[in-house]
């Protein structure tokens, strides 16, 4: 056991300090740091504070309401305009963004018009303007009624499957599960990369020979695991350490970001799901760096079988459409497949929990499957130094007492 943790913290502090590794993992915060500052500059260059005008020719907009609506609001002004050649000589002065005209049969009719110059009203300035006109419309009935009529409709959509609510200020909780769901699979990909590159990079320079004279194969490979687990979970832990930040500093700028609840079981169940699949796959890189002599060939081999963990991406536009779609739910239980499918499914709430449930047995009988097979196929590669394991050969090694 003691070598086994020397061995994972020999591997841990060499992964962590390499210039690859904190090259990829200063890429996303910097990167975030440019998003974040350009959605910030979007924002501030796209709010337009100016007033927004408009000519009543129908005596039905009193502003006196506007101005008790806007109590304690940050609103639009609205300035009202005698007739259409002062608002239009206002508008071409810059002094406001543009300006409503309703007709004297106004609300009969229920058109108006509107005028600009060359970016039509904000989203704030053309809301404002609507409450401006139901206020005036309303006015006259009992002001509980007003109030209700006035707030805009909050539906909550209920998900009698996942027992989940969702609602319209609920939008970024639906789609953070799409962003973690990248950023895990990358880590996870990142950190296989490197068990393939450490087990084949060994075996072709004999360094693996001389280690397995002083250790167990077992524990040489459980400490490599361990390691790069950890250098794995370092950069996820660096990677939400910048994705809260940037929430925190977007926040202020973008309205949506402030309605952001963390969903700690969305959190738990892509914890257990994203430790598994690591151990699947970092079985299967030790599998493949054992059965080749070239880590070029390994490669090969591990961009191939790379796929079978990334169909839930390429079929994303099904997920999106149908989630109880057959294949959807293959997907869900096949253990490559499992972790993306389960982690995108979960912003769509349609993930029943016995199907959860039952892909992550299904995940964990495979992981432990592949590591006493990758453990096999690793020891008989071991034994033939220069000549790769064929697939008869592989699994002969595991089916071998």
């Amino acid at each position: 056991m003691r070598n086994l943790w020397k061995i994972a913290k020999h591997e841990y502090r060499r992964t962590v300090v390499r210039r690859g590794f904190v090259l990829i993992t200063a890429a996303l915060p910097l990167g975030m740091v440019a998003l974040i500052g350009l959605i910030i500059a979007v924002e501030a260059m796209g709010t337009d504070d100016r007033p927004l005008g408009y000519v009543d020719h129908s005596g039905t907009v009193d502003a006196a309401l506007y101005t008790r609506l806007s109590e304690g609001e940050d609103r639009i002004e609205i300035v009202s305009f005698a007739d259409e050649a002062a608002a239009r000589a206002a508008l071409e002065g810059e002094q406001i963004q543009a300006y409503f005209v309703l007709p004297a049969d106004y609300p009969q009719t229920l058109q108006s018009d509107l005028y600009f110059l060359e970016e039509p009203p904000s989203d704030e300035a053309w809301r404002d303007f609507d409450d401006l006109v139901r206020i005036n419309l309303l006015d006259g009935m009992p002001e509980e009624m007003q109030h209700r009529l006035l707030n805009r409709p909050d539906i909550t959509v209920q998900d009698v499957v996942s027992h989940r609510s969702f609602g319209e200020s609920s939008i970024v909780n639906m789609i953070l599960p799409f962003i973690a769901t990248f950023i895990f699979f990358f880590a996870t990909m990142f950190a296989a990369g490197y068990m393939l590159g450490v087990v084949a990079g060994e075996k072709e320079n004999r360094t693996i020979e001389i280690m397995v004279t002083s250790v167990t194969a077992g524990q040489l490979i459980g400490g490599k695991t361990l390691g790069l687990l950890g250098a794995a979970l370092t950069q996820l832990a660096i990677y939400l350490v910048a994705l809260v930040i940037g929430v925190v500093v977007a926040a202020p700028s973008v309205p949506e970001l402030q309605q952001l609840v963390i969903p700690w079981d969305y959190v738990g169940v892509i914890a257990l799901f994203f430790l598994t699949t690591y151990v699947l796959v970092a079985a299967v890189m030790v599998a493949i760096g054992g059965a080749v002599t070239e880590i070029q060939q390994g490669q090969q081999l591990a961009g191939i079988l790379n796929l079978f963990f990334m169909v839930p991406i390429l079929l994303l536009p099904v997920l999106i459409q149908n989630p109880s779609h057959p294949l959807i739910v293959f997907l869900t239980l096949f253990p490559t497949t499992s972790f993306l499918t389960v982690s995108l499914r979960w912003g769509l709430g349609t993930v029943p929990m016995w199907q959860i449930g039952l892909s992550w047995l299904i995940l964990v009988a495979t992981a432990g499957f592949m590591v006493w097979a990758a453990a096999r196929i690793f020891r008989a590669g071991m034994l033939r130094y220069g000549q790769a394991l064929t697939l008869q050969s592989a699994l002969a090694a595991v089916r071998r007492r």
